[in-house]
């Protein structure tokens, strides 16, 4: 996996994005509003857990922690549709082919790779309805980044119909609630920091539109996501046939449209929320059509295979 600490954002006009700036609650904004990582690697500082010089190592530890977390967890996910120890173990090492599609050799924050990961365990706590699990998990997730949002957003997708509307709305809106208090507070300890400092988007809907129209080549680039297998789940959705994967699916043509406001069309690494949610319904899908075309293959050689003289002879007479 070619994921690099040192590819972290150098110093910009709006502040230092670096790992250590980060931690240590100096950087620009809107970056510093993702805290957890760099919180994190500043207690174990603050804790004499690691020598301050060291603390770049203590970020190179987290990755490493979330990008396997990332395969057990993404096993998880998958065996809620598919079955088959063997199976749901082979396909999850799958994530690692399609993760560097999105995080390859590119600028990146210590909040990206686990914004995937929490994504994937608020899906799992989501389906089994665990919401005494759901709801830490989601602070985590909000601390991480904003991006939480969504699984709010899914919540109301797949819930619709077997909650009553109440609810529903009970369950979106306390996610809301503990979003927006959660922002507040980290507005309010980074609102003076070099950057946009007031705002936690740069919205960015003006420039995007610009790239499509003028640099369309750059606009190409960001079909590329999650591998291009989005194609196929489009091509393919007929074949998912659970009923939670379906109405969750419903938040990626949501989740791109708020990326279209507030991210940068071919900066692919803030679409990695949504990546296994994609593989998921791709490997779903791609066994449907594997089990109908083998179901089909033995129906056709039944079809054509010219009766033996036994099945003639034990068939009855039927009238021409």
């Amino acid at each position: 996996m070619p994921y690099r600490i040192e590819a972290c954002l150098p110093p910009t006009l709006g502040g230092d994005n670096s790992p250590e700036a980060l931690a240590a609650g100096t950087g620009g904004t809107p970056y510093q509003y993702r805290a957890l990582i760099p919180w994190m690697v500043r207690a174990a500082v603050e804790a004499k857990a690691v020598a301050p010089q060291h603390e770049r190592i203590v970020f190179a530890a987290f990755e490493g922690v979330t990008l396997l977390s990332i395969g057990l967890v993404f096993r998880r996910l998958l065996s809620l549709f598919i079955t088959g120890d063997a199976l749901t173990a082979a396909l999850a090492l799958t994530v690692y082919a399609v993760l560097p599609f999105n995080y390859f050799n590119g600028p990146f924050f210590p909040y990206d790779t686990p914004s995937a990961l929490f994504f994937m365990i608020g899906l799992i706590l989501i389906h089994e309805q665990r919401w005494r699990w759901f709801y830490p998990v989601f602070a985590l997730a909000t601390l991480n980044r904003e991006t939480s949002i969504f699984l709010a957003v899914v919540t109301v997708l797949v819930m619709a119909g077997r909650y009553s509307n109440r609810a529903v709305a009970m369950l979106a809106g306390s996610q809301l609630a503990i979003w927006v208090i959660i922002k507040a507070v980290l507005w309010l300890l980074y609102q003076h920091n070099p950057g946009t400092a007031f705002r936690f988007f740069d919205f960015q809907l003006r420039v995007n539109v610009f790239t499509v129209l003028e640099a369309p080549i750059k606009s190409l680039a960001t079909l590329s996501t999650w591998g291009c297998l989005w194609i196929w789940v489009l091509v393919w959705l007929s074949h998912i046939r659970h009923d939670f994967l379906t109405r969750a699916l419903w938040v990626v043509p949501v989740f791109l449209a708020g990326m279209m406001l507030v991210g940068f069309l071919p900066e692919i690494r803030i679409y990695g929320e949504m990546l296994p949610l994609i593989l998921v319904a791709f490997w779903v899908a791609f066994l449907d059509v594997i089990r109908e075309a083998r179901d089909l293959d033995q129906l056709e050689q039944v079809i054509s295979r010219p009766p033996s003289p036994r099945d003639r002879s034990a068939a009855p007479d039927r009238p021409a």
